[in-house]
């Protein structure tokens, strides 16, 4: 999928896809590219006013803290040494 920063309807096709990853980017896009701003707010204000879209958001939120939940709950059941070696596989 391509992006174009500079058509509302292009990042909301976009953010549809993974809106809690994507509403960050954005958030990272304001800040280092604001030339972008403009079609970013207008997206943004899209978003605020469609239920649909909102919803979309909500349930996103709700999914990544099952996702949390379920990782603290597997960390839990790891030992300290398997924990070490994972962070040590990942650098």
């Amino acid at each position: 999928m391509q992006l174009d920063l500079n058509n509302v309807d292009s990042i909301l096709a976009w953010w549809r896809v993974f809106p809690e990853r994507h509403d960050s980017y954005l958030d990272y896009k304001l800040r280092a590219s604001p030339e972008f701003a403009p079609s970013i707010w207008a997206a943004r204000r899209r978003i605020a006013s469609s239920p649909e879209l909102l919803a979309l958001r909500e349930r996103s939120i709700q999914e990544r803290h099952v996702r949390q939940a379920r990782h603290a709950e597997l960390d839990s059941e790891v030992s300290a040494r398997e924990l070490r070696y994972r962070e040590l596989s990942m650098a």
